[in-house]
């Protein structure tokens, strides 16, 4: 198995066509299907099938792809440490946040320093959901990430607790629900959800799980944190938010639109997280910055008024 086969597979998969994928290796298309027909002979499987779409993966070709992009992933850090280890240069380091994380008390004041004292090394910071961050970081897409979900389930991945952070659930000073005290009463409520509904990881989703109540039937899922606060602050919706990303998104309406409701159950954390795939296995700077952000991140929670 050679690497030329690899990168073959990869990039026809991502391009759908083996015409493009033969333009971004720079090698002509019977070479590339060379390539393919020679893996596929050495694995004894058939990885890529034709269709009216142009190439795409068989059944088989899709469960080998992720170690594929894998290697692909693993070759190009490689390339990045041996020209940082020979020239003191690096490319970039790819580092995956989600809404809640990217404020977490610190995390810029980290990534400031480390930018001063390695100039040459590009940050590249991705807003990401929970559920994304993880299929990057196994893609290879990212170097690590930061997040915020339950850890439901750990998926051969390196994780590092760094926190937690308490969850509530709030809704509009004029909710004429806000004085519920159980979430019971709130199944036929309309909610709003910042992670997909059907991620069992999810805080939303574990907070119905860990009380044994039905998840509501009526829920709005919106990924941007603002226009979800908006519609809370306009509507009869209930929402599940952590204090630290309540109180820094829109702190101006703490105290006149938005307030917590009571309720008896258990509102899971939200713990955080630094995962990667083997912190062993990242290039030095982003050892480096893995464990400065590992030493340096914190939180605390501010106060939220109560009904």
């Amino acid at each position: 198995m050679k690497l030329h086969q690899i990168k073959a597979l990869v990039a026809i998969h991502r391009t759908g066509s083996l015409n493009e994928a033969s333009q971004i290796l720079h090698v002509t298309q019977p070479a590339l299907s060379r390539s393919i027909k020679d893996l596929e002979r050495e694995l004894g499987l058939t990885l890529l099938q034709r269709s009216y779409k142009g190439m795409s993966l068989t059944e088989e070709g899709r469960r080998v792809i992720r170690h594929a992009q894998l290697a692909v992933e693993s070759l190009r850090r490689l390339q990045i440490e041996a020209e940082n280890i020979q020239a003191m240069t690096v490319g970039e380091i790819s580092i995956g946040v989600t809404s809640l994380t990217a404020m977490l008390d610190g995390l810029e004041e980290s990534l400031t320093v480390f930018q001063t004292k390695n100039p040459r090394v590009r940050l590249k910071l991705v807003d990401l959901r929970p559920s994304q961050i993880l299929q990057r970081l196994r893609d290879g897409t990212l170097d690590f990430a930061i997040t915020s979900q339950q850890n439901t389930q750990r998926l051969n991945l390196d994780w590092e607790t760094l926190n937690r952070i308490r969850g509530v659930v709030v809704c509009s000073a004029d909710n004429p629900l806000r004085h519920s005290r159980s979430l019971r009463q709130l199944q036929y409520a309309s909610w709003l959800s910042l992670d997909e509904i059907d991620d069992r990881s999810s805080q939303f989703y574990q907070m119905f799980e860990v009380n044994d109540i039905h998840a509501p039937q009526r829920i709005i899922e919106c990924s941007s944190v603002m226009l979800a606060l908006r519609l809370l602050r306009r509507g009869e919706a209930f929402m599940t938010l952590s204090k630290l990303g309540l109180a820094n998104v829109m702190p101006s309406a703490l105290n006149t639109d938005l307030v917590q409701v009571k309720v008896e159950e258990i509102i899971p954390e939200y713990p955080i997280y630094l995962v990667c795939i083997d912190r062993h296995s990242l290039t030095s700077p982003a050892r480096d910055l893995f464990y400065s952000l590992k030493a340096r991140l914190a939180v605390s929670e501010p106060a939220l008024p109560q009904v």
